[in-house]
């Protein structure tokens, strides 16, 4: 996956490199998500900091805009991703402003999620598909043995040790009288092409 980040305010180097890190951080943390997995997903996440040399727009000049590209399997799109890649992205470039509030009132951070079509990706040398992607990024989590015990309500994800609310939970699949609840259809279309069932 890639972030690309487009500002035409950032003067040095290093408040690229600091914007770059918070944005990172962002995407790539969290508490429902085991940190073997999400540091695997850190290191398959690029982050860039273009300054352009012209940008033209309109609104009021000298307030710094932003444009966020999130560059990503289109199998991976979905509402609540979005939902919370959106904020959390925003948040993290909000945080170096003066007020940290201006990107909420005013539409100068524009994040623009592009989809890549299956096979889109490369890793190892060759076209990969979202699926052995997701398998590159949970293959330790899912080699580390059995999980452990979920809050009451709620269940892990068997492929990436997300905790999943079961009772809202959108992506499930029962195998062998067991309800597997999951985070995302990637998760849950390895565990179907693990076991050999039609996902």
């Amino acid at each position: 996956m890639s972030i690309e980040l487009f500002v035409g305010s950032l003067t040095t180097p290093d408040d690229a490199r600091a914007m770059a890190e918070r944005i990172l951080a962002a995407f790539t943390t969290g508490d429902s998500a085991p940190e073997g997995v999400l540091a695997k997903a850190r290191e398959l996440t690029h982050v860039l900091v273009h300054r352009p040399a012209a940008w033209v727009t309109g609104g009021p000049a000298g307030q710094p805009r932003y444009l966020v590209r999130i560059t990503m399997p289109a199998a991976w799109h979905d509402p609540g991703f979005a939902g919370y890649v959106v904020p959390a992205v925003t948040a993290a470039i909000a945080g170096v402003e003066p007020d940290s509030g201006r990107l909420e009132r005013e539409p100068h951070c524009v994040v623009q999620i592009v989809g890549v079509r299956e096979h889109g990706l490369g890793l190892f040398g060759r076209p990969v598909s979202s699926t052995e992607v997701v398998r590159v990024m949970t293959q330790d989590f899912r080699d580390s043995g059995p999980a452990r015990e979920a809050p009451e309500g709620y269940a892990f994800d068997p492929v990436c040790g997300m905790t999943v609310e079961i009772a809202s939970a959108r992506w499930t699949l029962e195998h062998d009288g067991v309800r597997h609840v999951f985070c995302a259809p990637g998760c849950r279309k390895v565990f179907a092409e693990d076991l050999g069932l039609s996902a």
